[in-house]
């Protein structure tokens, strides 16, 4: 549900684009202007300066909000994920081209490119930029991670906290560590379980270490039963939240059969991984560091 999207950056000569910018992207939002903030931001600014549609007092307020974004070094709504960050940088149209041959985004903002998205047409509910507050997806792993895979580009530690989620014969954990073998920017992993696999390192070091190429630190935690009730797929840059958790089901012909799942606030995700690490330092938890 979280997705890329780039903006250029001559549109902040409108002042509309200004609130766009500042009030629908982020971590609790789902989007994420994805660019090489600086240049983006020198860019942007050179767009603002040369504007004469713009009164001085609305300028001034873009120009300062661009300085801060140039400025910052935890961005809230820029990333450029380690898979992107390869093309070269002459200018935004130059980039925006060779990033769609490389890995199209899920759309572009635009009032010029071709095919793009524009103010007008997202304020009159163009249909890409919507996005629904649950989504209903099958249960098989293919669905699951069509669905968690944009997190895998975005982020570089992935939290998955789900009482019901093993390690053995999973079929999503598999997913994700294949995925680690073109994008390697996923650094490390946790798991939060109810599940106390006998012989996890074992485990592990049998359905893991010989087969993929890539692996990550990768932490295990036993967490009491009836710990959490949701269940999450917590990262660096969003989170995912599922009711029936994040692992493959039979079907039975049964509308249980679906899953629904759900974008998760940032307090929501601060306050679940608080938890986890009282209970750590409480040792209620068992943690068990598979890798390295």
């Amino acid at each position: 549900m979280y997705e890329e999207i780039t903006l250029d950056p001559h549109c902040m000569s409108e002042y509309h684009y200004y609130g766009l910018l500042k009030e629908r992207f982020g971590f609790d939002r789902g989007r994420y202007i994805i660019a090489p903030v600086r240049e983006w931001a020198r860019a942007a600014f050179n767009a603002v300066k040369e504007s004469t549609d713009l009164q001085d007092v609305k300028k001034q307020s873009i120009k300062n909000y661009l300085n801060k974004i140039y400025k910052e070094k935890d961005q809230t709504i820029f990333y450029l994920p380690q898979h992107r960050s390869h093309i070269d940088y002459i200018n935004w149209l130059d980039w925006v081209h060779k990033q769609q041959t490389y890995a199209p985004f899920h759309f572009i903002i635009s009032e010029t490119y071709a095919g793009a998205l524009n103010y007008e047409k997202i304020i009159n509910g163009d249909e890409r930029w919507h996005i629904p507050p649950t989504k209903l997806i099958n249960s098989n792993a293919e669905s699951i991670y069509a669905e968690i895979s944009p997190l895998l580009k975005i982020g570089n530690e992935i939290t998955i906290i789900d009482p019901y989620f093993v390690l053995s014969g999973n079929k999503v954990l598999h997913a994700i560590f294949n995925s680690l073998t073109e994008n390697a920017g996923i650094v490390k992993i946790v798991l939060v379980t109810a599940i106390d696999t006998a012989n996890v390192e074992t485990i592990f070091q049998n359905e893991f270490m010989g087969k993929y190429k890539n692996i990550p630190t990768f932490e295990y935690i036993l967490i009491p039963d009836n710990f959490v009730h949701d269940r999450y797929l917590i990262a660096n840059k969003g989170a995912l939240k599922s009711g029936h958790g994040f692992s493959e089901r039979v079907e039975k012909g049964v509308q249980a059969d679906n899953l629904s799942i759900s974008l998760c606030g940032t307090a929501e995700c601060f306050s679940t991984k608080e938890w986890i690490d009282r209970f750590v330092l409480e040792k209620k938890a068992v943690v068990k560091k598979l890798y390295p």
